[in-house]
């Protein structure tokens, strides 16, 4: 096969995994969130389960580039431009932190979806302390926490049950 064809094939896989991940952010919008109640201002992050598939699969690097144009768009349809902010620092900050956990060793992938709902929570808020330019918002991290642990926790058991069909298509691709 020739390397131009398997470079077109990682970018259709690729291009795939940012519409799943943007069909999921979309998706959330219009399911009602159960979190609400007892955590306001938290979110499923369902687009997370593509973050983490591709960072188990792909590496840093790539995932990085699939989280990007999956912010970019998102923010787009979203309207507001503190979207795209909220994004980044939660997005970015995430995504660290879950790649860190997998570089430790021994966390599963339960583990690492949580870390990086924390880690996403905490890059929230920083953005939200700016935007105030008062610190205080951090005090709602106690509550985000406890947000970070029950949606990741649901992110890293969907990853779970996903990942060998996740594995097993993208072989499918040659990746």
């Amino acid at each position: 096969m020739h390397n131009s064809h398997l470079k077109t094939r990682k970018l259709v896989f690729y291009s795939l995994m940012v519409a799943y991940s943007l069909a999921l952010y979309l998706l959330e919008q219009f399911i009602p969130n159960p979190l609400i109640a007892l955590f306001p201002g938290a979110k499923l992050g369902l687009s997370n389960i593509i973050t983490l598939l591709c960072l188990l699969n792909f590496g840093f690097k790539d995932t990085f580039k699939i989280l990007t144009v999956r912010i970019i768009l998102s923010s787009i349809f979203a309207g507001a431009a503190t979207v795209l902010l909220y994004s980044i620092a939660g997005g970015y900050l995430s995504l660290i932190g879950m790649y860190i956990a997998i570089k430790i060793k021994g966390f599963s992938k339960v583990g690492i979806s949580v870390f990086g709902a924390i880690m996403h929570n905490i890059g929230q808020l920083l953005v939200a302390s700016a935007m105030i330019e008062n610190l205080t918002m951090m005090t709602y991290l106690p509550i985000m926490l406890g947000a970070s642990l029950v949606t990741g926790i649901f992110i890293g058991i969907v990853v779970n049950f996903t990942d060998p069909l996740f594995k097993k298509h993208s072989l499918r691709f040659n990746l």
